[in-house]
């Protein structure tokens, strides 16, 4: 069974004067290099979430994009309360990138703080996380912790 992801985006900037964003209910590996070809050098969010199917917990992906520095997130979606179905109700799991050789301290990152050590200004490591969680819906603990 393929699995189907739910793919969008808003960046903001000069490229977006009118605030519109990048939906895709159902996005080719093609549309997702194309977006994050905008993301490289401009600022915003961007959004790749499995699609819920009954048995599986969707995963998602998040980039933050600004100036140059990007922060991506790799997390479980959290069940929703009340839901019988639901097997696992332990919080969620969030990775992201980790690189000790990169000073301590925060970073302001689209509006919010973030430890120096969870930032990248290497997109290739950006759009490898993004193609690989397209292509099996997980990414190598190597690329993010």
């Amino acid at each position: 069974m393929k699995t189907e992801f739910k793919f969008n985006g808003r960046i903001v900037g000069d490229l977006y004067k009118n605030n519109d964003g990048i939906v895709n209910r159902n996005p080719t590996l093609e549309d997702i290099n194309n977006a994050l070809d905008l993301f490289a050098s401009s600022e915003g969010v961007l959004y790749l979430i499995q699609n819920d199917v009954k048995g599986t917990t969707p995963y998602e992906l998040k980039l933050y994009a600004d100036n140059g520095k990007y922060l991506v997130l790799f997390s479980k979606r959290a069940p929703l309360a009340g839901n019988e179905d639901d097997e696992d109700d332990e919080d969620d799991e969030v990775r992201t990138f980790w690189d000790n050789n990169r000073t301590r301290g925060l970073v302001s990152l689209y509006g919010d703080l973030w430890d120096n050590r969870t930032i990248t200004e290497d997109f290739t490591k950006v759009r490898k996380a993004f193609n690989e969680f397209y292509l099996t819906g997980d990414i190598d603990r190597n690329l993010v912790e």
